[in-house]
């Protein structure tokens, strides 16, 4: 009874004995206190703890996504979003918008070093260190709350004991630049990148994808690409076909659609809710609503309603095309839309533009009577942050950038197996892009074989088949190429992962490697504004991208 009692006591006070911090930079917190004799040695008492600490997830989920997406080209808002969101999307923040507060993330960070502190991490069981797993899980945790802190703020004050007066201790903790922090948290990781491989990540970070994400920021291409194929290979992840939206035949009378792959090719995810009567995710209300605060931007949904669709039947390309990626949304023959991303609805007799993939198979749990569109309170049990998507794109942008355009390219037109990469009636890859590195290796017989045309998912079978349009064009250089195909990448990332979170942090990590940046970063986002020139301008100083 003494154990399950510390257990219980435990477990709350992880989740709520920093809850009183402020903002790290402005706090009044006094002492808070636990037993220090205490250890944590049995799995149960790790695994409550560590579900408690997952559990504070909940309150970073929707500013994970809104941080993402409204400094990037795809999201924008409305005249009815509060004018703390308008700021943001405008790169206009002061020290006041309630987003600029990091406690949150701040709390989080504070229970992952509790929970290190208090893991006994000798405890062998059968020869292994019984911990070490909970140990990896939240070190790794801890590294994944830092880096949104860094992408969000540009920089982070970083600490890796528990603090219990934050008065008394800030002034000892360095304030670290993104750069800075991004070597830190790999140097923290690296040590941990082959343990516990074969852990399903439901809940989890896998240390691997974001070791890979880290290096790939920093543009060690090579250990990216690494990273990720070692743990696509462990796993067996493929880009599958069952998430396809497509038109039935050529004559486009009706589509088919794919299960919802925002839920079931989810690797990790935040819980979306605690409780209606504590906390839920308001993405849903935002977004879904007949006064959205959240919108899709138009040169977004143009992009993707500009997309050519190659028809294809019986494996056999048809001169057939039309535009759009129907991931977007499709309209049907009666004209009836069914949305995707984003959706089309008729708001007192105008035809409105929605981002519909929060609403999408989110839960009814309540009426809502500030909302005519849908009129209940929907949420979602939970916010992706990483998808199989993300996993093949990121791999694809590492295998690029390390003169393997042709290879890359097939992850978008073709799927990465043994056939295609190795067609020698229809080359489609250079065979030198194969040589001496095993992620160049997809071998027959393997779950390899079922990865498809990641494109193809939402612009038509035809594209795999196609030899005109959806081709790496004849350039002066390979560096041309190569540039040509990050760009076809980052589009696909719009079209694969829209409103999820990543679009800021693609952009900046794209951006950053480019010969013209900050210009990259700034003509790309200012494209969803009216005043496109201005907003350009503006956008050339980075010191705006971050909150303050």
């Amino acid at each position: 009874m003494n154990k399950i009692i510390k257990t219980y006591f435990l477990a709350i006070g992880l989740l709520f004995a920093f809850n009183a911090c402020q903002d790290m930079l402005n706090t009044n917190s006094s002492l808070i206190a636990m037993e220090d004799e205490y250890q944590i040695s049995n799995e149960t008492e790790a695994a409550n703890a560590f579900r408690g600490i997952i559990s504070e997830l909940v309150f970073i989920a929707d500013r994970y996504v809104l941080m993402g997406e409204l400094r990037g080209d795809l999201m924008t808002t409305s005249g009815f979003a509060a004018s703390d969101l308008q700021d943001i999307t405008r790169f206009q923040v002061s020290k006041e918008n309630e987003y600029t507060d990091k406690s949150d993330y701040y709390r989080i960070i504070n229970n992952c070093n509790f929970l290190l502190q208090k893991l006994d991490t000798t405890l062998i069981i059968r020869n292994e260190q019984a911990l070490l797993r909970y140990h990896v899980l939240t070190k790794t945790l801890r590294a994944w709350t830092y880096f949104q802190i860094g992408q969000v703020y540009g920089k982070a004050t970083y600490f890796t004991e528990p603090i219990l007066d934050l008065n008394a201790s800030l002034l000892q903790y360095p304030e670290k630049s993104l750069d800075d922090l991004v070597n830190t948290l790999i140097d923290e990781l690296k040590p941990y990148s082959s343990l516990f491989t074969n852990i399903m990540h439901g809940s989890t970070i896998p240390v691997r994808i974001l070791l890979g994400d880290l290096y790939l920021y920093k543009n060690d291409y090579h250990t990216a690409a690494s990273l990720y194929y070692d743990f696509i290979s462990d796993l067996g992840y493929t880009v599958s076909g069952d998430y396809v939206n497509r038109w039935v035949n050529m004559n486009m009378e009706s589509v088919t659609i794919s299960l919802n792959r925002f839920n079931n090719e989810m690797l990790t995810a935040m819980p979306g809710y605690i409780s209606m009567q504590q906390y839920h995710s308001r993405l849903v209300n935002l977004s879904y609503n007949d006064k959205p605060s959240i919108l899709p931007a138009e040169n977004y949904v143009r992009f993707m309603s500009e997309a050519l669709y190659l028809h294809a039947a019986n494996n056999v390309a048809l001169p057939v095309y039309s535009g759009g990626d129907l991931r977007g949304c499709m309209q049907l023959p009666n004209s009836r839309p069914l949305g995707a991303a984003y959706n089309y609805v008729d708001i007192k007799g105008t035809q409105e533009c929605l981002i519909y993939r929060y609403f999408d198979n989110a839960l009814y749990v309540g009426i809502d009577p500030d909302n005519n569109l849908s009129n209940g309170v929907y949420v979602r049990p939970n916010i992706p942050v990483y998808r199989i998507p993300h996993l093949y794109l990121r791999f694809a942008e590492a295998l690029n950038r390390l003169e393997k355009p042709t290879l890359a390219f097939a992850v978008l037109k073709y799927g990465l197996n043994d056939a295609n990469v190795r067609d020698t009636l229809r080359v489609k890859v250079n065979p030198s892009e194969l040589q001496g590195e095993p992620f160049t290796q997809f071998p027959q017989a393997t779950f390899f074989d079922r990865n498809v045309s990641m494109t193809g998912r939402g612009r038509g079978g035809g594209v795999p088949l196609d030899t005109v349009f959806f081709i790496i064009p004849d350039l002066p250089t390979k560096q041309d190429s190569i540039l040509w195909v990050e760009d076809r990448i980052l589009e696909e990332m719009a079209a694969e992962t829209p409103f999820e979170g990543n679009r800021f942090f693609d952009l900046l990590r794209v951006s950053r490697r480019r010969a013209n940046h900050p210009e990259y970063m700034a003509e790309k986002v200012a494209a969803k504004y009216p005043d496109r020139d201005d907003m350009k301008t503006k956008l050339l100083n980075p010191d705006i991208w971050f909150l303050p």
